[in-house]
């Protein structure tokens, strides 16, 4: 059986990162004095994921974050508070998905009216509120009742998360989350002098004195063009990865 650092392993954008995804550690970041941090706009739909170490846009006129922009030329750089929920996960397990940030219905629970059948069931068997056992799902052409249309596919960190769990389910309504519902990240100015220690590189070795540019999807590299971040050292993140220290110097 993998463990868990080997299934990890190849899901960041970016090469230099051993296993899960991107990762920031601040040394000397100015925007934690100035204020410099911008987390009021949504993030570009196309956008499908930020790692934290990535660098975006903040097109406030388009009202996005982008990869991608004509009138912004500043890059700032990703810098995502982490949100783990469960004990023993890796900081390396965090990176702010588009997928998990898009809800489908506001609540499985809140039915039509107050005399829509309530069921209770575990391992397929449901009894209604009089408690008839019941095996067919009843369905409505504007009215659903199963479960699995409003929740996620099952999550392997849940106990018996193979087993058929107990719910207390009720109808509800095809309510939508409203158009546009995306996620929000959070940038950093960055100026010349800053540092920071980071595994989001998309090189696969580094060297100190290695100049570092933003490229392709806002990632640093050899081979970029905007801004330049020195390697100067040649280090390691906390979980252990490699990683470097580098220092923006134009």
């Amino acid at each position: 059986m993998p463990t868990l650092k080997e299934m990890l392993k190849g899901l960041s954008q970016a090469k230099y990162v051993e296993y899960g995804y991107g990762q920031v550690e601040p040394n000397h970041l100015s925007a934690q004095r100035n204020g410099q941090i911008y987390a009021q706009l949504p993030v570009d739909p196309e956008v499908k994921i930020l790692e934290n170490g990535q660098f975006a846009k903040y097109d406030y006129a388009e009202g996005l974050v982008k990869l991608e922009s004509e009138d912004v030329k500043e890059w700032m750089l990703v810098f995502n508070e982490i949100k783990l929920y469960r004990d023993g996960q890796f900081d390396c397990e965090f990176a702010m998905k588009a997928d998990d940030y898009v809800a489908r219905v506001y609540s499985p629970a809140g039915g039509k009216d107050p005399e829509d059948i309530q069921m209770r069931y575990y391992n397929g068997v449901g009894k209604d509120r009089e408690g008839n056992e019941i095996t067919e799902w009843p369905e409505t052409e504007d009215h659903k009742y199963r479960i699995e249309d409003v929740t996620a596919s099952p999550d392997p960190y849940e106990l018996h998360y193979n087993e058929d769990p107990f719910h207390i389910l009720g109808g509800y309504k095809e309510k939508m989350m409203p158009e546009g519902t995306s996620m929000m990240c959070r940038l950093f100015k960055t100026h010349v002098g800053d540092i920071f220690t980071t595994n989001m590189i998309d090189e696969e070795e580094l060297a100190v004195k290695d100049i570092l540019k933003i490229g392709d999807k806002g990632i640093l590299s050899k081979g970029g063009s905007d801004q330049a971040w020195q390697v100067v050292k040649v280090y390691t993140m906390p979980d252990g990865q490699r990683g470097v220290k580098i220092m923006r110097v134009e």
